[in-house]
């Protein structure tokens, strides 16, 4: 097949290519940021709100589309930000909605932090009510209701890891400050907890779920404490860690947990995150990353 993926130069986007090429398949990679071509991937570097006409031209054409651009950041700051959210979270959602055939599969990724956090440790389920507790978590609703229009693929993931994690994020953080020799800064109490998903095992189940309309969670149902999440930091950078505690901000739910029954039902399998493989795996890329840029 020839799919196109949105988004493509980022974290999930990477791993998600990788996945489709691997399989055989011919991907379109469409990003605002330029990235190396490789056999099988087409990059197109544009704006979705552009109206390029050769991404026009791969949407209406593709076989299944994987929209995963938009702006990410629980924590961002910053002003003007609510206008950058709903420019690339739910206007460039929209212009995807419209331009993509309504017989073509189409998977749109939400997050988790619609839910706004598990509920008295209970695992978050599709059919709960959302409690968006901050502006990303809003956009990514609004998103979520631009998609009821016609049949689509809407996925939350839950804490995707590894290799290539965005730098904004905890574990990415974490490893930077413990090989710097900082304390690790943690957000209200180390017993907090994130259901951790494998970014490989996050783009399986998006190949999977192609085709199959509704929201569905992706995550490993099973909480994993900051202080777990830490341990392994110090384990794989072989540093002795400190942790620096603060008080958590409202958009930070105090626990993150999927229910994966719908997931199972429709793909037959979860995902299982190695939390030890996962964050080697996320080091090893960082170092290289590191090497490469250095003169």
């Amino acid at each position: 097949m020839t799919v196109v993926v949105t988004g493509s130069a980022g974290f999930i986007g990477r791993a998600l290519t990788r996945a489709l090429l691997a399989a055989g398949h011919q991907v379109i990679g469409v990003d605002r940021r330029t990235q190396p071509a490789r056999p099988g991937l087409t990059v197109l570097t544009a704006d979705l709100l552009d109206d390029d006409g050769l991404v026009r031209a791969a949407l209406t054409g593709a076989d299944a589309v994987y929209h995963l651009a938009g702006r990410p950041g629980v924590r961002e700051q910053g002003p003007g930000l609510a206008r950058l959210r709903h420019r690339d979270n739910v206007l460039a959602g929209a212009r995807i909605l419209a331009a993509v055939p309504g017989n073509v599969p189409l998977v749109v990724t939400s997050s988790s932090s619609v839910y706004g956090g598990a509920r008295h440790g209970r695992p978050s389920h599709e059919g709960d009510t959302p409690r968006p507790a901050g502006g990303y978590a809003r956009s990514k609703l609004a998103l979520e209701r631009l998609c009821r229009s016609r049949p689509v693929t809407v996925v939350r993931p839950f804490t995707v890891a590894g290799e290539g994690q965005r730098p904004d994020m905890a574990l990415s953080v974490w490893l930077e400050d413990a090989l710097r020799g900082r304390p690790l800064r943690i957000l209200g109490s180390l017993e907090r907890t994130r259901d951790v998903t494998d970014v490989r095992q996050a783009a399986a189940a998006m190949i999977a779920l192609t085709g199959v309309p509704g929201v569905v969670n992706i995550g490993t149902g099973r909480g994993q404490s900051l202080r777990a999440m830490t341990a392994a930091v110090a384990e794989v950078t072989g540093r002795e860690i400190r942790h620096a505690l603060e008080p958590a901000p409202p958009v930070e739910p105090g626990d993150s947990l999927a229910d994966t029954r719908r997931l199972r039902a429709l793909v037959g399998w979860t995902p299982e995150t190695d939390l030890l493989d996962v964050v080697r795996r996320q080091y090893a890329a960082m170092t290289r990353r590191a090497l490469a840029a250095s003169p």
